[in-house]
């Protein structure tokens, strides 16, 4: 969500701040600032709007300062504007926050709210600080020491003082903060790809830890004031494609790379020539793993979003051709009720960026639990893949676009490919069974190229579609969850009214809402007991005068073209994985009915890659 970048060193302050600031856009924000030292005072510039707004504002200082805090700001308390934009101020302090401070009203009552500005709980930092200050007589670190132990909630902070200019003092407890290292300078960010430089080291703050950064030297100290010792590690910057090439969103681009995504999991996960599946962690000791999986008869899977979707395919999956039982929570519930897990049973984190807020605070309860944890995220040396006891990468390759697409479809395939792996351990799948998956995989990349040919499809129909006021999404089985995908993706960038659910469960209530007003999505197998079942969900559909859209299906079934208005086949593939090729069209379906409202695909409204605050 918000992002923090901070620098001090010997450029041009603002120039790097902008630089770092344009490195967080891919995250989704409302609201951009800076504050820097420009040798006399702090200067101080906000925009509601985006960086390149904030660029033009800038300019003309011309300021050739060498310390400053950036900020890009996605809306929570108060609505986007210049006075809620960070940076925020109380005198001769000004700070930069990621989080929420759950007592915001709370610390009002010790300061002054006649003074408070804006309607954001940030603003209430800076005053708490200056409050310590002026009255107790304290420095800036010691006030910022006492202030930690008022405030509450999950927040990162950056903070500097227009009295102590070589000075910047940063604290978290939740999201997260990196100190990189180069040559004479220093750079503070909640996101390790804003630091675009190469060659530099790093260290990643935990919960509870101040860093004092003054010119070139840095002390890390807990909340307790005890000084921390850490070792700085390399950085190696994973590359964010910025460019668009002849595309108009960076969705529609990504959206086509998602053959190379699965070619990139094929290369790390299964031996081409041996046709067989080694399964190769990113972290963890593989016998540990294999062992815990394969003496497991059951586990636990916490996800949010597009990754709970996920989650749910995988549970069938698992289940399928693992024969593990599954349970699969949404992170933000299990949090906030007394959940039972299995004792000894391992828990897999799904999260694209790895800094979900939700997912991990149930991290931190399960390793309460003493359980092992499994990570499957996008983001190397992200908050997620360093907690767990093992990761998974899901290997998509950088994602601009806040709506995830590829990452969405390569979180399927590993999770496939983990369900074969436990079946290998189990001593479920015999050779022959593991090449004839593993052949089916390989043309996977070849068979998605195909379906992302149906943009004609969706180009001569959007105009059409984009008149129904309501849309339902129907799959049965490993279809669900992918109906539940394409559900959301419409929600997300068109900002219509979509539901998914099951195809049983449409007269068990949602027949109601149907009428000649209503676009009824349909996912269907091209094989299997429920093929004809679908069929008689669609025709009751029908019968209520909606619009019937089929994907998948038997391409030459009559009976199936008659009760479509519009029908796209999909190649026939592995029965487990024909669904992940059926998504490919609602990922299409949604970029554009939300093209043809003009809507920005790439930017949807209120929401951000990556969901740091509850």
């Amino acid at each position: 969500m918000c992002g923090i970048f901070a620098y001090s060193g010997p450029r041009n302050v603002t120039e790097v701040l902008i630089q770092g600031l344009k490195g967080l856009e891919y995250r989704g924000y409302d609201n951009a600032g800076l504050a820097f030292f420009n040798g006399h005072r702090i200067q101080r510039f906000r925009v509601c709007g985006g960086v390149s707004e904030l660029e033009e504002k800038v300019q003309p200082s011309n300021s050739q300062g060498s310390l400053g805090i950036g900020h890009t700001r996605w809306a929570t308390h108060g609505p986007p504007s210049e006075k809620n934009a960070h940076p925020h101020h109380s005198h001769f302090i000004y700070v930069v926050h990621n989080g929420v401070i759950e007592n915001a009203e709370e610390i009002k009552q010790i300061i002054n709210p006649q003074t408070l500005l804006s309607d954001t709980d940030t603003e209430v930092i800076p005053h708490l600080i200056h409050h310590f200050c002026k009255t107790e007589n304290l420095d800036f670190l010691q006030s910022i020491f006492k202030s930690v132990h008022w405030m509450k909630g999950s927040y990162a902070v950056a903070a500097i003082n227009e009295q102590q200019p070589e000075d910047i003092i940063a604290f978290k407890t939740g999201p997260p903060l990196i100190l990189f290292k180069g040559k004479n300078e220093f750079f503070i960010s909640s996101d390790p790809q804003a630091v675009a430089q190469q060659n530099m080291e790093m260290i990643f703050l935990e919960d509870e830890e101040i860093l004092y950064l003054k010119k070139n030297k840095f002390q890390i100290f807990n909340f307790k004031g005890e000084t921390v010792s850490r070792e700085f590690k390399k950085y190696f910057r994973q590359k964010i494609d910025n460019g668009k090439g002849d595309h108009p969103h960076f969705m529609i681009k990504e959206i086509l790379e998602q053959p190379q995504s699965l070619m990139r999991l094929i290369a790390s996960h299964i031996d081409k020539n041996k046709q067989e599946i080694h399964l190769q962690l990113s972290k963890g000791d593989e016998k540990e793993f294999n062992r815990l999986f394969k003496d497991s008869s059951e586990m636990t899977i916490l996800a949010c979003g597009s990754s709970y979707h996920s989650a749910v395919f995988a549970k069938y999956f698992l289940e399928d051709v693992g024969k593990i039982r599954v349970n699969v929570e949404i992170a933000s519930e299990f949090i906030y009720r007394k959940a039972f897990v299995s004792p000894g049973a391992p828990v897999l984190f799904i999260s694209q960026s790895g800094e979900t807020a939700d997912i991990l605070k149930a991290l931190k309860q399960t390793q309460a639990l003493d359980l092992k944890s499994l990570s499957l995220c996008n983001v190397k040396d992200s908050s997620l893949d360093r907690k767990t006891d093992f990761s998974l990468f899901m290997e998509a390759g950088s994602e601009v676009a806040v709506a995830s697409t590829k990452s969405f479809s390569a979180s399927l395939m590993a999770l496939s490919l983990l369900a074969f792996h436990l079946s290998k351990l189990k001593g479920l799948m015999d050779l022959k069974q593991e090449k004839d998956f593993v052949q089916q995989f390989l043309v996977l990349p070849a068979l998605m190229e195909k379906v992302l040919q149906c943009d004609q499809f969706f180009l001569e129909i959007m105009e059409k579609l984009k008149n129904f006021k309501a849309f339902f999404y129907m799959g049965r089985g490993f279809y669900y969850p992918m109906a539940l995908e394409g559900a959301l993706k419409l929600k997300e960038i068109a900002y219509l009214h979509a539901e998914a659910y099951p195809s049983g469960e449409m007269k068990h209530g949602p027949l109601a809402m149907i009428d000649k007003n209503t676009a009824v999505v349909a996912l269907l197998p091209y094989t299997g007991m429920t093929y004809k079942k679908s069929l008689i969900n669609l025709k009751e559909a029908q019968s209520r005068g909606a619009c019937i859209i089929s994907i998948g299906g038997r391409e030459k079934d009559e009976e199936l073209k008659k009760i479509s208005d519009y029908h796209l086949p999909v190649p026939e593939s592995h029965e487990l994985l024909h669904p992940v090729l059926a998504l490919i069209p609602l990922q299409m379906m949604a970029y554009y009915i939300s093209r043809s409202y003009g809507c920005n695909a790439d930017r949807p409204r209120n929401l951000a890659k990556s969901v740091t605050v509850e």
